[in-house]
C-alpha cells in the first residue's frame, strides 16, 4: 500500500465517522420540529412548496452541522483534504439526504425493491394512533439506513479517487 491510499483510508475512515456523528445530531437535535412534520411529500394535503422549504431548510442546517464536524475533524487531525472533492463529497450527502427527507422518492424506492410490507408493518403506536413515519417505524429504518449507506459513499468521494 502506498502512503497517499494510507492517507486516502485515514481520510476516508474519519469522514465516514465524524459525518455519522454530525447526522445524527444535524437529525435529531439541530432539526426543528416543523422541518421534521413539514418537509414530507406523504403528508395527506400537503402543501408542496411548503414541504419543499421545510425539506430545505433542514437539509442546510443538517449539512452545515457535519461540514462543521468534517472540518473540525480534519483540523484537528490535519487531514489534507481537497477542497474539489471535500466539496463534492458535501454535495452528495445533501442532496441525497434531500431526497429521502421527501419522504416520497424513499418510499417509492421501498416499493419498487418489495419493502412495501417493511413499511407497512414495522410501527409504532402513539398517543395520537398508529404513526407511519418516526422513530420506531419501517420507513424510518429505510430512511437512516439510505442516509448511512449515502454516508460511506460521500466518504470514499471526499477521499479522493485512486491514485
Amino acid at each position: 500500500m502506498q502512503d497517499e491510499d494510507l492517507v486516502r483510508a485515514v481520510i476516508a475512515a474519519v469522514s465516514f465517522g465524524v459525518m455519522l456523528a454530525g447526522h445524527y445530531i444535524g437529525d435529531h437535535w439541530v432539526q426543528t420540529s416543523g422541518q421534521a412534520f413539514g418537509k414530507g411529500l406523504d403528508v395527506k394535503d400537503c402543501d408542496r412548496n411548503s414541504a419543499l422549504r421545510h425539506c430545505a431548510m433542514h437539509v442546510a442546517s443538517w449539512t452545515a452541522t457535519t461540514t462543521i464536524f468534517l472540518l473540525a475533524a480534519g483540523w484537528w487531525l490535519r487531514l489534507p483534504f481537497e477542497p474539489g472533492w471535500l466539496v463534492a463529497g458535501i454535495a452528495l450527502n445533501a442532496v441525497t439526504h434531500f431526497i429521502a427527507d421527501l419522504r416520497t422518492p424513499l418510499i417509492r424506492l421501498g416499493r419498487l425493491l418489495g419493502r412495501g410490507g417493511y413499511m407497512d408493518h414495522v410501527g409504532v403506536v402513539r398517543p395520537g394512533g398508529a404513526a407511519t413515519s418516526g422513530p420506531g417505524t419501517g420507513l424510518f429504518e429505510l430512511d437512516q439506513a439510505w442516509h448511512i449507506g449515502w454516508l460511506a459513499v460521500s466518504a470514499l468521494v471526499i477521499a479522493g479517487p485512486p491514485v
